[in-house]
């Protein structure tokens, strides 16, 4: 019995077999002919299909933002690097950048500026290996660059504004052309001196990526101002109960917050904002602060943005009318009007020369040519009025009194040619003055025609009664200026105020970034 056991294992293996061939089976033996089937041509990667892939996304992916212009120039050239392909697909790399593109709402963009659903689908596709319909070249050229021109907008964004302030507003007020057909020259508005992306910050952002540290530069890149994160925190707040007014505010001034440029430090300052049109003068080592309206430049006379520092104040100064002025208001209606240069306190007086010139003797050529300066001599009823704190920039503007005392009485106050009208002059003069300089104070107010109040200033009007009056001071240390513009900005006490825009830049920053 044990001998016929494994025949009639064999015997049923038979039987098995038998079976199984009358089933028809609907597997056949494999061919080397067969494995070409297997070869399917959406899988084949071709250089020349990435390359046209790359160009055509290039002119797909939208220009909206200024690091746009580094990513395009990366991939203009064949042997241009690829940051993203490997030999086993896409870097893992990708991921960690998908997870920070993923708080884009955080910070007041729409995910669609760092394409975040457009890369999600195309990673899932190529590690699906799904390219029905299409190529694996044009997939992973796609995503290539997608994902660089993502990680590239967001390093520079955060790093330095996701606008760039200096190409956007330099390029809002055209001069007017001089001659039919001359190129279109931009009034400079924007003279922060800001901190901008360069090639080599955006070669070391994807440098990272083949280093695998693309998680902690994206860290470091971060926004760590404490005014960015106040905003950031009022955006979100608003958004979460439905203050969109607010929250619109908040996200304008967010941008605002990330442009690298130096904002007031130190033991004193100014710092006027042009948005509230108010000016405030800080002394922390004395605990001390000052605040008074002003009146600034027109719509189409927008005071620029800048930061500089003034160590000398002068008392009854000249007005120097400047050329512009010259020739687009009094050559067209006053030209050889001496009535209305009396009237007016304006001389003219040869540049070469010295000399003063009869202005009517003078004809629209002549001033036109700026042979001439036109000048408005001292005293009560000189634009500047009294005191004038000038300070170096680029644009011919400064602090100054004035003989119009009503503008400040305006809502809108933006009533002047640039310069910047500030309420109570003789008050910003004496903010910063030493605590013991009782004369100098009193000689001070004996220059704009006020008594002296100290018993050292009385003592010197009555010893010097025929004194040439003081024309100019200088501060110890320089006081640093800025000329800013927030629509949103701390009070004293820290709490967000909001402010009016009467030069639009809100409009302008919202629609950038509405276009990423």
């Amino acid at each position: 019995m044990r001998r016929s056991r494994p025949a009639l294992f064999l015997l049923i293996l038979l039987l098995s077999v038998c079976f199984a061939c009358d089933r028809k089976p609907n597997r056949r033996v494999v061919t080397l002919d067969d494995l070409q089937e297997w070869v399917r041509p959406e899988f084949a990667i071709s250089a020349d299909r990435l390359w046209q892939a790359l160009q055509a996304t290039a002119e797909q992916a939208g220009r909206g933002m200024y690091a746009d212009s580094y990513v395009r120039r990366h991939y203009s050239h064949r042997d241009a690097p690829l940051v993203w392909l490997t030999r086993e697909g896409i870097s893992p790399q990708a991921d960690t950048l998908l997870t920070f593109l993923a708080e884009a709402g955080d910070m007041g963009l729409a995910p669609d500026a760092f394409h975040t659903d457009t890369l999600g689908r195309l990673l899932t596709r190529i590690r699906r290996f799904d390219y029905a319909g299409t190529q694996a070249s044009t997939v992973l050229g796609q995503a290539e660059y997608l994902l660089t021109q993502a990680l590239v907008r967001y390093a520079c964004g955060q790093r330095y504004g996701f606008i760039h302030p200096r190409h956007v507003f330099n390029h809002l007020l055209p001069e007017e052309p001089t001659d039919s057909g001359a190129p279109v020259v931009y009034r400079q508005i924007f003279d922060m001196g800001n901190e901008e992306a360069t090639d080599s910050f955006v070669r070391h952002a994807l440098e990272q990526v083949h280093g695998h540290r693309i998680g902690t530069f994206l860290r470091e890149i971060q926004p760590t101002a404490p005014l960015y994160r106040q905003m950031q925190a009022e955006y979100l707040r608003s958004q979460s109960e439905g203050d969109s007014a607010r929250a619109r505010l908040a996200r304008i001034n967010m941008e605002r917050a990330r442009w690298r440029y130096p904002h007031p430090t130190g033991d004193r300052y100014i710092w006027v904002n042009l948005a509230a049109q108010q000016l405030t003068a800080v002394d922390t080592g004395r605990d001390t602060l000052t605040t008074m309206r002003i009146c600034c430049g027109s719509w189409s006379h927008k005071t620029p943005l800048l930061h500089s520092a003034i160590r000398t104040v002068e008392l009854n100064p000249y007005w120097v009318i400047p050329q512009t002025i010259v020739r687009k208001e009094i050559v067209p209606r006053h030209t050889g009007d001496s009535a209305y240069f009396a009237r007016n306190s304006y001389r003219a007086i040869n540049k070469e020369t010295g000399a003063e010139v009869d202005p009517a003797r003078l004809t629209a050529s002549d001033l036109r040519s700026a042979r001439y300066t036109i000048r408005q001599e001292r005293g009560a009823g000189n634009s500047l009025g009294r005191i004038i704190f000038r300070f170096p920039n680029n644009f011919s503007v400064y602090l100054h009194d004035t003989n119009n005392r009503g503008a400040f009485q305006r809502a809108n106050r933006s009533v002047s040619h640039g310069c910047i009208r500030v309420e109570r002059p003789l008050d910003l003069a004496l903010f910063f003055l030493a605590p013991d300089a009782p004369l100098l104070t009193d000689r001070i107010r004996m220059a704009i025609d006020l008594p002296p109040v100290s018993p050292e200033g009385q003592r010197y009007q009555e010893q010097h009664p025929d004194a040439r009056p003081l024309s100019r001071f200088s501060y110890d240390d320089a006081v640093p200026v800025w000329l800013d513009y927030w629509t949103l900005y701390p009070t004293p006490r820290g709490a967000l105020q909001a402010f009016g825009d009467p030069y639009g830049y809100d409009k302008v920053i919202e629609k950038k970034l509405d276009e990423l």
